[in-house]
């Protein structure tokens, strides 16, 4: 491949990531000879972060030598989200690269464009196993915590809740007598098969939920159960339609990054409603990487498909759409 081929395939590399991470996402630097570089700022979803990476492409680049990069600093992207939530603050994280870490960065991205690209463009590749890689090692995103506030102004100082936000919230149950009543109508759980993958299992445990208390009280049953109490994730989706008609939605990743989000995001894509989804994993002592992620929605989907919970919905979504005509 000539330098002027290389030139071209950097070109739509470049055009490739402002069309995929937006165009203020690559800052094209002013070239010093031959060599062009840019900055990307690249969204790390999987971490809740972002990075930015000065790469450099010399004229070999792709056909003869892999890209050249300089690591400039990340950052959490949920500080910007704060940022529109007055009253609150995120604890900084410390997103740094260990010389380990740099290591394995710099190696994985000569190997994946030697082997996974053979000596083609690389970037993008490189920036999602990154994203991937970042989010076994870098601490788990902190909460947003309140400011200190004027307890006189409290009625104006509190950000406003969501009805649904407030729902899920539900007072704990001493009494034995509450607890049994409690019980009694806690929605009927269905549990799935279970997928293995490298000693990891996966299991979903799906129910009909029309409150928070639904909710709550499926995630307590859940946790009657020693071995599920137990295990390394227990990550939560749900979906319900209010009496208003608006959807009432939440997640709760259990210390597995990005994943409650990613079932939630199931729950839309196959228009489940009034369906809460647990998924239990029990980690086997091999990290799975991506492949953990395909594993917890694969649960979901397969419990939700043979509870009848799509199809439930599929049929009542036709008979809405029956009874317009």
């Amino acid at each position: 491949m000539s330098v002027s081929d290389n030139w071209h395939r950097q070109q739509d590399e470049i055009v490739a990531l402002q069309a995929i991470f937006g165009e203020s996402a690559v800052e094209i630097c002013e070239a010093d000879g031959p060599q062009r570089s840019f900055v990307l700022h690249a969204p790390l979803d999987t971490c809740e972060a972002r990075a930015s990476i000065h790469f450099y492409l010399p004229e070999t680049y792709p056909s003869s030598d892999p890209p050249i990069f300089e690591w400039i600093s990340a950052h959490d992207s949920n500080a910007d989200s704060v940022a529109d939530k007055p009253g609150y603050v995120i604890p900084r994280r410390q997103l740094v690269l260990s010389k380990d870490m740099c290591s394995d960065i710099e190696h994985e991205l000569r190997r994946a464009w030697m082997e996974d690209m053979c000596c083609d463009v690389v970037i993008f590749t490189w920036v999602t196993w990154l994203d991937t890689y970042l989010a076994e090692l870098w601490p788990r995103p902190a909460t947003p915590i309140p400011l200190p506030r004027d307890d006189s102004n409290s009625a104006s100082s509190v950000p406003a809740a969501s009805k649904c936000t407030e729902q899920i919230h539900t007072p704990h149950v001493d009494s034995p007598l509450a607890d049994a009543s409690v019980r009694e109508n806690t929605p009927n759980i269905f549990t799935g098969s279970a997928l293995e993958m490298k000693k990891s299992i996966f299991v979903a445990h799906v129910a009909k939920v029309y409150s928070g208390e639904d909710v709550q009280a499926v995630r307590d049953e859940l946790m009657r159960d020693k071995k599920i109490a137990q295990a390394t994730h227990n990550i939560l989706a749900y979906r319900i339609r209010l009496d208003n008609g608006s959807i009432c939605q939440d997640n709760d990743d259990d210390g597995e990054t990005a994943a409650g989000k990613r079932l939630g995001h199931l729950l839309q894509l196959v228009e489940a409603e009034n369906v809460v989804v647990v998924v239990t994993r029990w980690f086997g002592g091999t990290h799975l990487g991506p492949d953990r992620f395909k594993l917890i929605n694969n649960a979901a989907r397969q419990a939700l498909e043979a509870g009848g919970f799509i199809e439930e919905q599929a049929k009542s979504a036709a008979s809405k759409k029956t009874g317009r005509k």
